[in-house]
């Protein structure tokens, strides 16, 4: 029977899903010359429900096309896996029993694992590569491992001066915005980051960087927010005394505009309030004398005003950074505290998992992997494809490459 490389099925909840994947699983163990083809089969979905859902439900599919008395329901899916695999439905009872005898006596071959079960296989497989101790223990707790690592750094509260100051910081910040008084939980809220891989790399970055850097970098932002203002504030009286040096009257132009030059010489103005951007957006009334002078210096108004909105623009950025320095501070240090504690208890958080084996399977040619693993995997199936992170499914490519073009590969889709 001709099949496709790669089959993508976009299911909607309660439309069949479920029952394709199982229907498509089967066709694969009835076709096949021998009773084990399931070793072959690698079924990932995203947790230990749907892994059991989906074992229970081929087990029992095989176990009701074994026996006699085959229900209504089960007789259904038969009937449409004979049709698409050309089998007769007595050879297909016949293989059930075959299969089923098959898979009790080897369940652990039997492979239907959630993503970060097979995720943990492979990194237990490449432990000595990876530098791993081999009794390392793996955490599912990631949240109560980042707790201890906040506990241990508020405990350090009033030994450490510059940790507390921005600790008292942090939880001002939060009272300022009527956000949580508990520090602990909205610690915990910024501590995620951590185990969220697409922050990954920008956490790596700063992980060397110390309080006293940050503090640094606080200082130089101010500094920098305050000369920016100074000189917003005299270029907005150096584009008032422009138009008035060259013969125009402010008074000329509508109340709104003077408000506005005035907002941007008392440093009133925000980044989001710019507004005249061409000549076109700066109105003279009615009743000015001065229309011409005005016409011949709008140009150079509106350059000048184009020079003071960068600075805003600047100004708005940096505050902006400012506004999280004090998180990214304090994640910094969560950090510190989280992979202290990992390697002081030999864990491995199990959101550090695809993170680990990212660059180690990347370059790592296929049959190198398999030959690792123990399995030669020819079917994959992804549950909830839609689930899968960049980086899980990039670990996934090197397997699945190496069967592309041979072999039947079932992604799922749920919306």
């Amino acid at each position: 029977m001709k099949t496709t490389a790669f089959t993508i099925y976009d299911a909607s909840a309660g439309s069949g899903k479920t029952y394709t994947l199982t229907k498509e699983y089967l066709k694969i163990l009835f076709l096949a010359t021998n009773d084990d083809a399931y070793r072959k089969i690698l079924a990932i979905t995203f947790t230990n429900k749907a892994v059991e859902e989906m074992k229970s439900r081929i087990v029992s599919s095989l176990y009701e096309f074994s026996i006699d008395t085959t229900s209504d329901k089960a007789m259904e899916l038969l009937k449409d896996v004979a049709s698409e695999t050309k089998l007769s439905i007595a050879t297909l009872k016949d293989k059930s029993k075959a299969i089923i005898k098959n898979i009790i006596h080897n369940y652990a071959a039997f492979d239907i694992s959630t993503i970060d079960k097979f995720t943990h296989k492979v990194i237990r497989t490449f432990a000595q590569d990876l530098n791993l101790p081999p009794n390392f223990e793996v955490s599912l707790e990631t949240d109560s491992l980042l707790q201890e690592a906040i506990d241990l750094v508020i405990s350090k509260a009033g030994d450490d001066v510059n940790l507390t100051k921005l600790l008292i910081e942090f939880s001002k910040e939060k009272t300022d915005d009527d956000k949580n008084w508990d520090i602990s939980a909205e610690l915990l809220k910024v501590a995620q980051l951590i185990t969220n891989e697409n922050n990954s790399e920008e956490i790596k970055e700063m992980s060397d960087k110390s309080l006293d850097d940050f503090g640094v970098i606080k200082k130089k932002l101010q500094e920098e927010i305050k000369q920016l203002k100074v000189e917003t504030s005299e270029d907005g009286k150096k584009t008032k005394h422009f138009i008035e040096s060259n013969g125009a009257s402010l008074s000329s132009f509508p109340k709104y505009f003077n408000d506005h030059l005035n907002n941007i010489e008392s440093n009133q103005l925000k980044d989001t309030q710019k507004k005249y951007f061409s000549p076109d957006d700066i109105k003279v009334l009615k009743s000015a004398k001065d229309v011409a002078i005005i016409e011949s210096i709008i140009d150079e108004i509106v350059s000048q005003l184009k020079s003071i909105y960068d600075k805003l623009g600047k100004v708005a950025m940096y505050e902006a950074f400012l506004q999280n320095l004090n998180p990214l501070s304090l994640l910094n240090t969560i950090y510190q505290e989280f992979k202290q504690i990992q390697e002081e208890q030999n864990l491995v958080s199990i959101s550090d998992f695809n993170k680990i084996i990212h660059n180690e399977i990347q370059n790592q040619p296929a049959p190198f992997i398999y030959e690792r693993l123990g399995e030669k995997y020819r079917h994959y199936f992804i549950d909830e494809f839609q689930d899968t992170s960049v980086m899980q499914w990039q670990n996934l490519i090197p397997l699945i490459d190496n069967a592309f073009l041979v072999k039947t590969i079932l992604v799922s889709k749920e919306h």
